[in-house]
């Protein structure tokens, strides 16, 4: 069993460490200049905005206030008298430019799929490219341009991502700031990457022979359950590695981690099931030496082990606080390493604990719907809670 749990714990430090060299690769292409064009295509900035997230505001803003030349801002809400439409129409005031469209409720699909095929009407006889992008994330003013620059050099698709900057010490700050981190370094990963719904771009002229519109009609998820579509249609799907959002993260609740994480694991479970079952194997690969450590060390205190078992868990430690330093260095705050280790525990155990959830689950709560969903990320039914 020793032998089981070493090899195991070397498979975890070193895919941890592969991907801190992904994530310094990733660092290299954000620090690059931003692309210079004699000419940008006519863009449609889609922002599907719901509910009242506290920096919604400044995100949107960050939006509107790119340095790209021929950009057509929508924020589209289900509502007019949601939160996030009286948001749109004070920034209407200030940005002329900007359009608010109102939805209406969905009701055969996500919220955000229709609120996102809404704004595509609302631009779609005027621009080239369609750029969607989440209402909570901070944008740098070129980030627009880092977006569509594969496109525009030829790609039919692109996508970017965001990272989480923590604020803070605690606990579920740290852990929510290494999954995303996670996700990204896998994003940087020719083969495992795909759409990202908070921020990605199309060719106009893609989006509709790929039948993008008529997909999304039907489907719970703007992302990645395209991604898998898009996959077996044989189309490409770029990374921008340095089209970066920013997501501050402080004093995170635990409560909004887990329900955040739940969805990351329902939506790959129903839209791309091969790597639900490859996340299971990744969600066991970073718990169980994290758990070998542990009974080692109480079997060591209790007297059942040997003192061997004590140096093997140290070693372990030592080599993971190693490699978790690499992945702090991408952090803006410096934060004790100790810290990260215990963070890393934390998330390995939440991630585990999440994904055996997901196993008998057969549908998704999603910003207050409840949606059944079937092969493919199809929606079956939907139901609005009160």
């Amino acid at each position: 069993m020793g032998t089981t749990f070493f090899v195991l714990a070397l498979l975890q430090c070193a895919l941890l460490f592969f991907l801190s060299r992904v994530g310094s690769r990733l660092d290299r292409e954000e620090r690059k200049p931003a692309p210079q064009r004699t000419h940008w295509p006519r863009t449609g900035l889609i922002v599907p905005a719901g509910g009242n997230h506290p920096r919604m505001r400044e995100a949107l803003e960050s939006l509107l206030k790119q340095d790209y030349p021929a950009l057509y801002p929508v924020i589209v809400t289900a509502t007019a008298d949601e939160p996030a439409a009286g948001i749109a129409r004070e920034l209407q005031a200030r940005h002329p430019q900007l359009r608010h469209v109102v939805a209406g409720f969905a009701k055969g699909c996500g919220q955000k799929n229709h609120n996102s095929l809404k704004g595509v009407e609302a631009v779609e006889d005027e621009v080239e490219l369609l750029a969607f992008c989440d209402s909570t994330h901070i944008a740098p003013r070129d980030f627009i341009r880092r977006l569509v620059a594969p496109v525009v050099d030829g790609e039919d698709f692109s996508t970017g991502y965001h990272k989480v900057v923590a604020r803070d010490t605690g606990i579920v700050t740290m852990a929510y700031a290494l999954c995303v981190q996670l996700m990204r370094y896998l994003q940087g990963i020719s083969s495992f990457t795909q759409l990202w719904g908070g921020a990605m771009c199309f060719r106009l002229s893609a989006f509709r022979r790929y039948g993008v519109r008529e997909f999304w009609m039907t489907n719970v998820v703007d992302d990645c359950s395209l991604a898998d579509r898009l996959i077996r249609l044989g189309a490409r799907i770029r990374l921008s590695g340095d089209a970066v959002l920013m997501t501050e993260a402080r004093d995170h609740d635990l409560g909004v981690w887990r329900h955040w994480m739940d969805r990351q694991i329902l939506f790959l479970k129903f839209c791309i099931p091969y790597q639900w079952i490859l996340l299971g194997v990744l969600a066991c690969l970073m718990l169980l030496p994290v758990l070998w450590a542990v009974f080692a060390v109480l079997g060591v205190l209790l007297g059942k082990l040997s003192f061997g078992w004590l140096v093997g868990a140290l070693v372990y430690a030592a080599a993971l606080a190693l490699v978790l330093r690499g992945w702090a260095h991408f952090q803006e705050a410096v934060f004790p390493v100790w810290r990260w280790v215990v963070a890393f525990c934390a998330s390995a155990c939440m991630f585990v604990w999440v994904y055996l959830g997901t196993i008998l689950a057969e549908g998704v709560l999603w910003q207050g719907i409840w949606y059944e969903v079937g092969r493919q990320g199809r929606v079956i039914r939907m139901r609005r809670q009160k």
